[in-house]
């Protein structure tokens, strides 16, 4: 469904901690009390996408068991904030030609907190060095040069296969009808639909989580 078509007075769940700003840290549970079009367009007004519940949280931490970790392309901060690990983002949506972009199409830009820092996700590989590397809803970096490929992406985006080829082990949370076609896909990963994935996706149920270099 397309955002836009939702009523502008759908009522919309509290799910914004106000000391911090970010989303409180709920069980799946909450969320499937919530109607899906109010949630869809709760997410469109705060510029989310993936949403942080406390079994993905937890689950999470069990895989990652103790390594250092980091978080690219966090955004908002959510996940890295919960699983208390550095989140880095680029911060795109501060640049004046993008948030002009976005304001042109109606959509709301990402409020980056102050402990995201402010990031390139190959830099901050380099940077910490991490063992793993978990990315929610990123988009993939597409060469200018050649014609778009099918999975979409951005000159902004993520040089996913660069950061493969440092070792480290990747988690990217999303969705098949969203991120299943990225040029990673190609390369040999696990993939786990697991039950407590929410997002604001038109498919949820195909909400997914991709590991590579984790066997």
């Amino acid at each position: 469904m397309e955002i836009r078509s939702l009523s502008p007075d759908l009522p919309l769940p509290d799910l914004l901690d106000d000391a911090t700003g970010l989303i409180r840290l709920l069980p799946t549970e909450t969320y499937d009390c919530i109607p899906p079009d109010s949630l869809q367009l709760w997410c469109y007004r705060y510029a989310r996408y993936g949403l942080p519940t406390a079994e993905l949280v937890a689950w999470l931490r069990e895989r990652i068991a103790g390594r250092f970790a980091i978080e690219i392309g966090s955004g908002s901060g959510d996940l890295a904030f919960y699983l208390r690990i550095p989140g880095t983002d680029n911060k795109l949506q501060k640049r004046r030609k993008i948030q002009a972009y976005y304001h042109e199409i109606e959509q709301p830009t990402i409020r980056y907190p102050r402990f995201v820092r402010n990031l390139d996700a190959l830099d901050a590989v380099r940077q910490y060095q991490p063992q793993v590397v978990i990315a929610s809803w990123v988009t993939e970096w597409i060469d200018p040069n050649l014609p778009p490929p099918p999975s979409g992406g951005n000159v902004w985006g993520v040089k996913e296969d660069e950061i493969l080829a440092t070792g480290c082990e990747y988690i990217l949370i999303g969705n098949r009808a969203v991120h299943g076609n990225k040029k990673i896909m190609a390369q040999p990963h696990q993939e786990f639909a697991l039950p407590f994935l929410r997002s604001r996706a038109n498919h949820p149920e195909q909400d997914r989580v991709w590991v590579w270099n984790g066997f």
